[in-house]
C-alpha cells in the first residue's frame, strides 16, 4: 500500500513539472508576441512621422550639400555615395553578429539571435534595428572581462517592511540580519559590516542557534526556476562558510525558521506554498524527520519551546498551534481564544470583562523565564498561554491600540511595540515599569525588538530602518542603519566626492557619505520621486517627480528653490549640462523639455522641446562641450539632439564625432557588449562609466551588478558578474572620485556600495 501511495506521488509530482514547464513555454511566447508588437507599433508610428516630415519639406533635386545630412536609418544606402574614406559604421561591425556561445549562454533557446548586429551596423535587439555609431574603425573582435573587481563594502537598509522577528544577537557581538539576497553582520561599536552571500534571492527569515554562532536562513523562489528554488541555508557567522544546505522539496518561499532550543540538532522549517507544510529537519545530516500540513492560511511564526525539547509552536492568521513531535509524528492542538475560569483578564480601561474575540493576526512571540508562552496580536492584546496546553493564563486586552508587533523579553522584564512606534516596558507582573519610548512618526512602526542590555534597545522599524534606543535616565535614539521604504529609482553623485543622492517613490530624498556609511540628511517631498541629477558646481540638485513636475533643491538648506510642471506624464530623466548651462527632463509623453540655467542655478528658462521618439525617455547623455544630447526610448530608439535648438541631429558625421560627458543610456555602441542574447530593451535597466579606470557597469531586472571593461563595442564582452540585490536593481552610479561604486534596489529597496578593487 505505501508503495503504491509513493509511486502515486511520483506521477503527481512529475505532473506537477511537466505543468509547470508547460506554463514557463506559454509566457515566454507570450513574452515574444509581446515583443512583437511593440516593434510593429514603434515601426507604425516611425513610418507615420517620417511621412509626415517628407510633407512639411519642399521638394528638391539633390545636391552634394543636401547628401551631407542623411537620416540614421538611411545611411546604409546613402554611405556608399560618401567619397570620404572613413565610414560611420566600421566593416568590423560584421564580424559582431557571433555570439559569444563560449562565455555566456542564452536566457532562452527561443531568442539565441535575438542580439545581433548586421553587416550595415544595425543592432537587432528583439527583432527591433537600432542603428548604431562608431568612432573608430578598428572595433575589437572581442573583449576580456576587466581586471578590476567589485566588493560588497556597505549596505544601506533592512527589511523590516514585510518581515518580523529578524533581528538577532551573535555570540561574536555583532547584530544579523537580512536584506534582498545578503545576510548581513553588523558591528555598531566599530560602525563595520561582513555578509553572508550565498543566497540567490530574496531572504524571508532568520534563526540563530542556541550557540549563537550558526544562522539559518530561507528564500523565496528566485527568476531562474533551476538555480533559485526555494531553500534554507546553514552558515557559520564567524567563517561566513556554509555548513549545509536543504532544498528538497519546497514550493513558494520559506516563511519561517527555528532551531531547537536545548541543543539545536533539530530545524523546523515552515513552505509558504499553497499547502503550507511544517517539517522537521535533523540539519546536520540533511535528514528530514517529519512533515505535515501546518494550516491553510498564512504562518507568520514558528518557535521551538526553550524547556520542552519536543514541544513547538506556530502562529498567524487567526491561529495560534502547540505542536507535539513524538519522534515520528508531529501532532498538533489549536488553541482557542477563550478566557477560562482561572484565567487572569485586564483592560486597558480597568474593568476584568473577559470576551474576546479572534484576532485576525498572531503577529509575535516570546517566553518567559517560566517558560510560558507570550503573543501579541493585531488587535492589541497582550496574551500568556500555559506551556504544557493552551490555555490562556492572563489576558491584557488592548494594550496597545495599533496592535503588538514585537515583543522581547529580558530577565524578568518585558518590551513590546506596534505599528505607532511606541516601546513600552512591563514588569513581571506585566505591569507598566514606567520606562517607554516613543519613535517619531518618520522613523515607522516598529517591526523587531531587541534587549542589548537592561538599558540599551535595538529597534527594527517598518521603514527599513534599524535605531539604538536608551530606556535609561537618557532616553534618546540613534540611527545605526537606514534606507528608503519605496523602490528606488533616483541616483545621482553629491556635492562632494565621496556623497550621493537618491530618491524613491516614498517621497524621500536622501544625502549619503560613503566614507562614513552614512546617511547625511532625508528629506520628504510628500509625493512620489523618480530622478535626481546634482548640478556639476552648485549644491542644487534637479528632482523628477512620478508626475509631469520637477523641481530645483538646495542641498544647503534641504529646500525646493525652484518647481515647474511640464509635459503630460511623469519625468522619467533629468540631467544638467557638463557645464551647468543647461537642463533636460526626459519625460514618459516621448518628448525632452530643454532649459537653459542662469541665476547661479536659480532660474530656468524653456528652450524648446525635443520630440521625435516614438517611445516615453528612458536615458540621456549630454556631450562634453555641452551641446548635443543623446537619448534612449522605450522602443529601443536612439536619437541625437542640439540642445541649443532642440532640432534633430541626422548629419551622421557629426553624430560619430562627438564625445559624451557621461554613458548612461544603455543603448550605443560603446555599451554594445551588455546586451546579452535573450534579452529584451527592458531587462538592463541603467549602465555608467567610470572614465579614469575605463570601467562600464550595466543593472538588470535579475538582481546582477555586471563589470565591463569601456568601451565596451562588442558582443563578445565577457564580464564580471556580483550578486546581492534580489529584485530588478534599478540604478547605478560611481561616486564622483570613483573609487565607490552605488546601485540601487527596486522590489528590495536596498542601497548598495561597492568598493573598486584591482585583480
Amino acid at each position: 500500500m505505501e508503495s503504491n501511495l509513493k509511486m502515486v506521488d511520483v506521477i503527481l509530482a512529475n505532473e506537477e513539472l511537466n505543468t509547470s514547464d508547460r506554463l514557463e513555454q506559454l509566457e515566454r511566447k507570450v513574452c515574444q508576441q509581446n515583443d512583437e508588437l511593440t516593434c510593429l507599433k514603434s515601426a507604425l508610428a516611425d513610418c507615420i512621422r517620417r511621412i509626415q516630415l517628407l510633407e512639411s519639406k519642399p521638394a528638391a533635386t539633390a545636391s552634394p550639400s543636401s547628401q551631407s545630412k542623411i537620416s540614421p536609418k538611411s545611411f546604409t544606402s546613402a554611405a556608399k555615395t560618401r567619397p570620404e574614406k572613413r565610414s560611420s559604421l566600421t566593416p568590423s561591425t560584421a564580424r559582431l553578429s557571433k555570439a559569444n556561445s563560449s562565455t555566456r549562454s542564452s536566457t532562452n533557446s527561443l531568442y539565441e539571435s535575438s542580439c545581433q548586429v548586421t553587416s550595415s551596423g544595425v543592432f537587432k535587439l528583439r527583432g527591433r534595428p537600432v542603428k548604431l555609431y562608431a568612432q573608430t574603425e578598428n572595433l575589437p573582435d572581442s573583449i576580456p572581462a576587466p581586471d578590476a573587481s567589485l566588493k560588497l563594502e556597505w549596505v544601506y537598509g533592512y527589511r523590516g517592511k514585510d518581515c518580523r522577528s529578524n533581528i538577532f544577537l551573535l555570540s561574536t557581538g555583532e547584530l544579523v540580519y537580512f536584506i534582498a539576497a545578503v545576510a548581513v553582520l553588523f558591528n555598531p561599536e566599530e560602525n563595520s559590516q561582513r555578509f553572508y552571500l550565498g543566497h540567490t534571492d530574496d531572504i524571508k527569515c532568520l534563526s540563530v542557534h542556541p550557540n549563537g554562532s550558526h544562522c539559518a536562513t530561507g528564500q523565496t523562489a528566485g527568476h531562474n526556476k533551476k538555480d533559485s528554488r526555494p531553500h534554507v541555508r546553514i552558515w557559520d557567522a564567524i567563517n561566513l562558510t556554509t555548513l549545509k544546505v536543504i532544498s528538497s522539496e519546497f514550493q513558494n518561499s520559506i516563511s519561517c525558521l527555528s532551531f531547537s532550543k536545548l541543543n539545536g540538532d533539530v530545524l523546523a522549517v515552515v513552505d509558504d506554498g499553497h499547502e503550507k507544510f511544517i517539517s522537521l529537519w535533523q540539519w546536520e545530516t540533511g535528514v528530514k524527520l517529519t512533515s505535515t500540513k501546518c494550516y491553510s492560511d498564512a504562518v507568520l511564526n514558528c518557535e521551538f519551546h526553550p524547556i520542552e525539547k519536543n514541544l513547538l509552536f506556530t502562529s498567524g492568521k487567526q491561529h495560534l498551534c502547540y505542536w507535539t513531535f513524538d519522534g515520528n509524528l508531529l501532532h498538533k492542538r489549536m488553541a482557542l481564544f477563550e478566557p477560562t475560569a482561572t484565567t487572569k483578564v485586564l483592560n486597558s480601561d480597568g474593568t476584568k470583562n473577559g470576551k474576546l474575540e479572534r484576532p485576525k493576526f498572531v503577529l509575535c512571540m516570546s517566553f518567559n523565564s517560566r517558560g510560558e508562552l507570550i503573543t501579541g496580536d493585531s488587535d492589541g492584546n497582550l496574551i500568556v498561554w500555559s506551556s504544557k496546553e493552551p490555555r490562556m493564563v492572563f489576558l491584557h486586552k488592548k494594550l496597545n491600540d495599533t496592535g503588538i508587533f514585537t515583543i522581547n523579553v529580558n530577565d524578568d522584564c518585558l518590551i513590546y511595540a506596534g505599528k505607532s512606534g511606541k516601546i513600552v516596558e512591563l514588569d513581571s507582573t506585566y505591569q507598566s515599569t514606567g520606562r517607554s519610548f516613543e519613535l517619531s512618526e518618520n522613523c515607522g512602526g516598529c517591526r523587531c525588538i531587541l534587549y542589548l542590555n537592561n538599558n540599551m534597545l535595538i529597534v527594527g522599524t517598518m521603514k527599513n530602518s534599524i535605531y539604538q534606543v536608551n530606556l535609561g535616565e537618557f532616553n534618546f535614539f540613534k540611527c545605526l542603519i537606514s534606507s528608503h521604504c519605496d523602490e528606488i529609482w533616483g541616483l545621482s553623485q553629491g556635492n562632494n566626492p565621496s556623497s550621493f543622492l537618491t530618491c524613491a517613490n516614498d517621497g524621500l530624498l536622501s544625502l549619503w557619505d560613503s566614507m562614513s556609511f552614512s546617511q547625511v540628511w532625508s528629506v520628504g517631498l510628500q509625493e512620489k520621486l523618480h530622478c535626481v541629477d546634482s548640478h556639476p558646481s552648485l549644491d542644487l540638485a534637479a528632482v523628477g517627480f512620478c508626475k509631469p513636475k520637477w523641481i530645483v533643491f538646495d542641498l544647503i538648506e534641504k529646500k525646493p528653490v525652484f518647481v515647474q510642471s511640464e509635459g503630460s506624464e511623469q519625468i522619467e530623466v533629468i540631467k544638467y549640462s557638463p557645464n551647468g548651462c543647461y537642463l533636460a527632463a526626459g519625460s514618459r509623453d516621448n518628448s525632452i523639455y530643454v532649459y537653459r540655467v542662469s541665476d547661479d542655478g536659480l532660474k530656468y528658462s524653456r528652450v524648446g522641446k525635443c520630440s521625435a521618439h516614438s517611445s516615453f525617455l528612458t536615458h540621456l547623455d549630454w556631450s562634453n562641450n555641452s551641446e548635443y544630447i543623446m537619448s534612449n526610448s522605450g522602443d529601443y530608439e536612439i536619437l541625437f539632439w542640439r540642445a541649443d535648438t532642440c532640432r534633430q541631429v541626422l548629419d551622421v558625421s557629426v553624430i560619430r564625432d562627438i564625445t559624451w560627458a557621461s554613458r548612461t543610456c544603455v543603448l550605443s555602441m560603446e555599451t554594445l557588449g551588455i546586451w546579452d542574447n535573450g534579452l529584451d530593451g527592458t531587462d538592463i535597466n541603467a549602465c555608467c562609466e567610470a572614465k579614469n579606470t575605463d570601467l562600464l557597469v550595466s543593472v538588470d531586472d535579475f538582481g546582477k551588478v555586471n563589470l565591463f571593461k569601456y568601451p565596451c563595442a562588442s558582443l563578445k564582452a565577457d564580464r564580471k558578474v556580483f550578486a546581492g540585490h534580489s529584485s530588478h536593481v534599478t540604478n547605478c552610479r560611481f561616486i564622483s572620485n570613483e573609487t565607490r561604486l552605488i546601485t540601487t534596489g527596486g522590489n528590495d529597496m536596498g542601497v548598495f556600495q561597492w568598493e573598486i578593487l584591482n585583480d
